[in-house]
């Protein structure tokens, strides 16, 4: 089988051939086809025959060759029809790798793939150039299709492998980080508060690492995960206002990657704030080992599946927020968590980070004093309180909520952890 490279520009499309969800229904229809090739098939002037019994000895054996020979020319046509598939799985195999890691939630290792495609593609495009324009108009709806789903895998790691690296750096070194004194969960040692604003105050990037024992990194994925029951838990403020008066999942892709919808009351003379979320969970356990959930906002001409702003209970603006969670181990060396280690006997550090454009000309330095001081410090206790009951079986939603997932989702999460605790610890 023969593979047309095509130019650079056009690497995300038909060389790729990306197959989206839908198209593993075709593949196993096809699979049953070629199980079907591969069936011998008897010929129908057997029926002609007379019985073995009634044969003469000559004629029988003569039956038997002819039997022997056409079950061999039907076993050589199978052998002909696996051949062609199998050469043709052959050239599909690198961008069909790509996109079952994906599915699987391992981006990163989707993206790797990928790149080397499309790198391998760039090289020997040059002599191709001048078959860009046919190639041009044989698009069609379909491969388009296929080349947003590279494109958007291909943009979501960059932006992934970007917020994991700023997450690695030990923020005690740098300067342009405030740091928080107070904290409402553990300490010091455990947890660590970080801030800084950007253009002239209107703009907010926060910044929480967190250490904790091996134990509690399953019960903090389905506290993160469970966003249907975050009303149940998240707090609220009356003075000055703050409320998070809507929490609600507009959708679910894949196993644990969701577009979430959130709306806070602000305090006065602020509008209230809307932000929908495209929250996109993987791991990078086997190159890296680490797990990280990737936060982006989006609006209605970014997804389809986002609703318009809904004004019926006032003024509403949008906001745009980027952010991402990060779980791996403590670094074995080093001061900046040597007490997290031998004092409380952590394992593993949960980092968080931020910012946030609310969308507002000039933000109060009283407003973002709340903010740094108290909100987030407030908000992160109480999740790492809420996924303490969770460990110890406290919380009746979550337990009823985790064990309807139990064959879809947390069973596979146990296999990832351990796979994870087997190759950094």
């Amino acid at each position: 089988m023969t593979t047309k490279i095509l130019p650079t520009n056009s690497c995300f499309l038909s060389s790729l051939e990306i197959f989206p969800v839908r198209t593993l229904n075709s593949f196993s229809q096809k699979n049953s086809l070629f199980d079907a090739k591969m069936t011998p098939v008897t010929s129908t002037r057997l029926n002609h025959h007379h019985l073995a019994s009634e044969q003469p000895k000559e004629e029988k054996v003569l039956s038997q060759q002819r039997e022997e020979g056409e079950k061999d020319k039907d076993k050589e046509a199978g052998d002909d029809d696996a051949i062609d598939y199998d050469q043709e799985n052959v050239c599909s195999s690198p961008r069909t790798v790509a996109l079952d890691h994906f599915r699987d939630d391992r981006l990163l290792q989707s993206a790797r793939l990928l790149r080397k495609i499309c790198d391998s593609l760039v090289l020997s495009s040059e002599e191709e150039e001048e078959e860009e324009e046919e190639e041009e108009e044989l698009k069609d709806t379909k491969e388009k299709e296929k080349e947003k789903l590279v494109k958007y895998v291909l943009e979501k790691a960059k932006q992934s492998e970007s917020f994991i690296e700023m997450l690695r750096e030990d923020a005690e070194k740098d300067s342009s980080w405030e740091t928080q004194k107070s904290f409402s969960f553990g300490g010091r040692d455990q947890t660590k508060i970080y801030y800084k604003t950007m253009e002239n105050d209107t703009k907010l990037i926060l910044r929480v690492d967190q250490a904790i024992k091996r134990e509690m990194l399953i019960p903090v994925l389905a506290t993160l995960n469970e966003s249907q029951l975050y009303a149940s838990w998240l707090p609220s403020w009356t003075m000055p206002k703050l409320k998070f008066s809507r929490t609600e999942k507009l959708d679910q892709r894949g196993r644990c990657s969701q577009l979430l919808l959130v709306t806070v009351e602000c305090p006065w003379p602020f509008s209230t704030r809307e932000v929908v979320l495209d929250a996109l969970a993987f791991d990078d356990i086997d190159e890296s080992g680490v797990v990280a959930v990737l936060l982006n906002s989006c609006d209605c001409e970014d997804d389809e599946r986002v609703p318009a702003i809904d004004h019926k209970f006032g003024q509403c603006t949008r906001v745009d927020f980027h952010g991402g969670f990060l779980f791996r181990a403590i670094p074995s060396e080093g001061e900046a968590w040597k007490k997290a280690r031998e004092k409380h006997e952590d394992e593993m550090i949960v980092s968080f980070i931020f910012n946030i454009d609310p969308k507002i000309s000039y933000v109060p330095v009283s407003i973002i004093q709340f903010i740094t001081r108290t909100v987030i410090g407030t908000l992160w206790g109480m999740f790492m309180k809420i996924a303490s009951k969770v460990k110890n079986g406290e919380m009746k939603e979550h337990a009823e909520a985790i064990q309807s997932k139990r064959l879809v989702l947390y069973d596979w999460v146990d296999e990832r952890v351990k796979s994870m605790f087997a190759r950094i610890f």
